[in-house]
C-alpha cells in the first residue's frame, strides 16, 4: 500500500498517491481493516458530512447529526467483527473548499478519537481528490 503504515500513522492521513478510493478500500480490507468509503456522494457541508458518516460507519440510532454527537460516536466506535475501522475520502478538498472550519474541526475530532487506548477507529485517509 505504498507507504501507509496505519500502526504508526493514526488519525488524519493525507495521501498524495494516485489511489482511487474504492481501490484503497479494497486494499485496506485485504490488510485486515474494516475500511469504508465515506464520500460516495459529494460531502460539502455539515449535513452531507454527518449523513455520509452515519451511513458509512453505521453509527448508532442515538447519533445526533452534530459535531458533539460525532465526537461521542467516534469515541465510542468499536471494532467491527474484530477489525478496526478506516474511513476513506476520495475528495475531502470539496469539504475543505466549501467549509474550511468544519473540515478542520472534523479532522481534530478524528485525531482525538484515534488516540483513545481502545479506539475502534484507526484513521481517516484523505486522498488527493479527482483533480
Amino acid at each position: 500500500m505504498s507507504g501507509i503504515d496505519l500502526d504508526a500513522r493514526q488519525g488524519i492521513v493525507r495521501l498524495d498517491d494516485p489511489f482511487d478510493a474504492d481501490t484503497l478500500v479494497g486494499r485496506l480490507s485485504a490488510a485486515g481493516y474494516e475500511a469504508v468509503r465515506v464520500d460516495r456522494a459529494p460531502v460539502f457541508d455539515r449535513d452531507t458530512l454527518m449523513h455520509a458518516l452515519y451511513q458509512a460507519l453505521e453509527l448508532p440510532a442515538w447519533f445526533g447529526f452534530n459535531l458533539d454527537a460525532l465526537a461521542d460516536a467516534l469515541n465510542a466506535l468499536e471494532p467491527k467483527q474484530g477489525k478496526r475501522r478506516v474511513m476513506v475520502f476520495q475528495d475531502f478538498t470539496l469539504l475543505e473548499d466549501a467549509d474550511p472550519d468544519l473540515a478542520e474541526t472534523f479532522c481534530e475530532i478524528v485525531d482525538e478519537a484515534c488516540l483513545l487506548p481502545e479506539a475502534g477507529l484507526v484513521a481517516a485517509i484523505l486522498l488527493q481528490g479527482r483533480g
